[in-house]
């Protein structure tokens, strides 16, 4: 049934059978020719389709389980694999102990006609786009949310590819993510110096509080001094709440995206008192704001990093701001 279907139309068409069945859909394509669906109900389920649309593909179980303890780290309530290949046994044994459901081009077949979405192989035989249909996933089980940390602008769905990406099929993804804020290097953003963006996303309408940033790079941060080869990544925010609720704002709520995996927040338990009083966790006052430093290792060759936000986080927007002034030694 999909043997004439581009490659490129096998996740347009898995997101359009999803979307039939109420999910909110979005792919991304990778550099190494594998995608990713993810999707969201509005009842809060995460879903995630990983995709791999080779005919010759095969995929095994340690594939399956790097998969599978992402989803259990990020909170993924369903978690599929599919492809137009073959899974190994192996695979299909990894699949059945984390609860990862496997589509090989016979079980998507009869889902097709079980559900009579014929329709969506014939529009996507030609390579047509889709625009987020469904149903595959409306026949599993619905798996219990946990939501552990990883990474989360529009929708949240975007986080869960972010770091799937890293996690599943490589770290190719992230330079195709929308960014917002540029700019970066020693003294906070100026032109020399790597590229320091953040990634916002939360929907506009779910924003606990908004993050005016800045970043700089430096090698020494009161009485540390970086490992060799590496330099701190400072980020100095005022976070302003968007309601008037407090906010807390922890450490997991953060993460730094760099050649291509995921840093934490560092902890610094000899910094001086000062320094220590800009560190999370950092209450936001309903209707009111606070100031605070997360600081991260990263390579110091590195070309560039992106601030995110964890499947953790409150629901944060960046905003760059060069005019915060660093107090931070």
């Amino acid at each position: 049934m999909f043997e004439e279907m581009p490659e490129s139309s096998f996740p347009e068409f898995l997101a359009d059978f999803w979307g039939e069945k109420g999910w909110d859909t979005s792919v991304t394509a990778n550099d190494d020719g594998t995608y990713l669906v993810a999707g969201d109900k509005d009842s809060g389920t995460r879903g995630l389709i990983g995709v791999r649309p080779d005919a010759d593909t095969e995929v095994d179980a340690s594939e399956v389980e790097d998969f599978a303890a992402f989803c259990d780290r990020k909170g993924v309530d369903v978690r599929v694999m599919a492809t137009r290949g073959r899974f190994t046994t192996g695979a299909r044994s990894a699949a059945d102990s984390a609860d990862v459901h496997l589509l090989d081009p016979n079980e998507l077949a009869t889902s097709v006609r079980d559900e009579g979405a014929e329709h969506l192989v014939g529009e996507h035989d030609g390579g047509g786009d889709g625009d987020g249909g469904g149903g595959l996933l409306g026949q599993l089980p619905a798996l219990p949310v946990s939501v552990p940390a990883g990474v989360p602008v529009v929708p949240i769905l975007v986080a869960a590819m972010v770091v799937a990406a890293a996690v599943f099929v490589g770290p190719t993804l992230l330079g195709s993510v929308p960014f917002v804020g540029g700019g970066g290097g020693d003294g906070g953003g100026g032109a020399d110096g790597p590229t320091v963006t953040a990634l916002s996303l939360s929907d506009a309408n779910e924003t606990a509080a908004t993050v005016q940033w800045d970043a700089r790079t430096q090698t020494e941060l009161g009485n540390y001094s970086a490992p060799d080869g590496q330099t701190f990544v400072v980020v100095q925010f005022e976070a302003s709440a968007a309601g008037n609720e407090t906010v807390a704002l922890r450490d997991s709520h953060f993460a730094l995206a760099v050649n291509d995996s995921f840093r934490s927040v560092q902890s610094f338990e000899n910094a001086s008192d000062s320094f220590r009083s800009t560190q999370l966790p950092k209450p936001v006052p309903g209707n009111g704001s606070a100031r605070g430093v997360v600081v991260f290792l990263a390579p110091a060759d590195f070309d560039g990093a992106t601030v995110v936000e964890t499947y953790e986080g409150p629901g944060l927007r960046f905003e760059r701001s060069h005019d915060l002034a660093f107090d931070v030694e």
